[in-house]
């Protein structure tokens, strides 16, 4: 389905009544290096590039970090039931894809009912 707010169309799955926004995000992940490098390849050690593609469960504040778990796999038999699902620190996407979630989050929470 699509939905807009503000005029921005967004795609998202309508479960049991909640609307979970589709999205697409990019973080930065931890890699580590076990064994001995020399100066330049421990230079050269760089987090990698990820991306995760789903649906925006919500967003959450623990200990003064915020997170965002997301899922790809649903099924709404008696009651939705969700798989494929990630809790990723807000810190490690990148700046374009928190923009994003911010957008998501207000999509998320925009009621479409007649004032």
């Amino acid at each position: 389905m699509r939905g807009d707010v503000r005029g921005i169309a967004m795609e998202f799955v309508e479960i049991f009544g909640v609307r979970y926004p589709r999205v697409v995000i990019q973080w930065k992940d931890i890699i580590g290096a076990g064994s001995f490098g020399s100066l330049g390849e421990s230079r050269e050690l760089q987090c990698p590039a990820m991306v995760t593609e789903g649906y925006l469960f919500d967003d959450f504040e623990e200990d003064g970090e915020r997170y965002i778990r997301t899922f790809a796999s649903y099924q709404t038999s008696d009651e939705p039931s969700f798989a494929d699902r990630n809790c990723f620190p807000f810190c490690v996407l990148t700046k374009k894809s928190r923009r994003e979630v911010e957008f998501a989050l207000m999509f998320m929470n925009h009621d479409d009912s007649p004032a």
